[in-house]
């Protein structure tokens, strides 16, 4: 532990939570978060309602150009609170295979990413994961229920933290297992490979 002249814990920034114990030493807040500056309510209402405005291309994971003003304002929230991460997490409805519907919830969050890294985030500050349809916040028997469950959400979190997405879905689903084709979707297996009859041995001659 780093001590001041006058033998007390180093506190750098002057927030009154020593750097031992301060998550972000070279900003001030309170020891209520660990000696980081709290989010600002107006920066927090616009990270959880990005998820209204980040539109994909019908069945892909292409950003559509109208995605773009608001991710590039939560990019300016996040270099405005340098010590925070970024968690995303893609939801899908239930419509086609639940292991297409988690492959593109996983892409369509990592698409979400790959604009906010063009914008200038570090990557080590953005994680992104999918869910598929298995945590729907609406139901799935409306149109209006499905677009609901068709999302993308942001939540900051401090590095060391448990990430944002796994504390309120859990892990995320995995999909190392899943067949993989040039389409992207999840082949339906190969058909059983018939084996030729055996040939008969030679019969001897009498």
């Amino acid at each position: 532990m780093q001590v001041d002249a006058n033998g007390c814990p180093l506190d750098r920034d002057g927030d009154g939570v020593p750097d031992y114990q301060d998550r972000c030493p070279n900003r001030p807040g309170p020891a209520s978060n660990k000696g980081c500056p709290e989010i600002k309510a107006e920066a927090r209402k616009v990270l959880n309602e990005a998820t209204r405005y980040i539109n994909f291309e019908f069945n892909k994971a292409r950003l559509l150009p109208s995605s773009y003003p608001k991710l590039q304002e939560l990019v300016r929230i996040m270099n405005e609170y340098p010590d925070y991460s970024l968690s995303i997490a893609g939801h899908t409805d239930n419509v086609g295979a639940d292991d297409y519907n988690l492959r593109l919830s996983y892409d369509r969050a990592a698409a979400a990413r790959t604009y906010m890294l063009s914008q200038g985030l570090a990557p080590e500050r953005i994680e992104s994961r999918g869910y598929g349809e298995t945590k729907p916040i609406a139901t799935n028997a409306t149109k209006a229920g499905q677009a609901l469950n068709r999302r993308v959400d942001f939540d900051p979190f401090l590095p060391g933290d448990p990430n944002p997405a796994e504390t309120k879905y859990g892990p995320a689903p995995t999909i190392s297992e899943l067949q993989k084709t040039p389409t992207g979707r999840p082949s339906a297996g190969k058909a059983p490979v018939k084996k030729a009859p055996a040939k008969k041995a030679p019969a001897k001659r009498k």
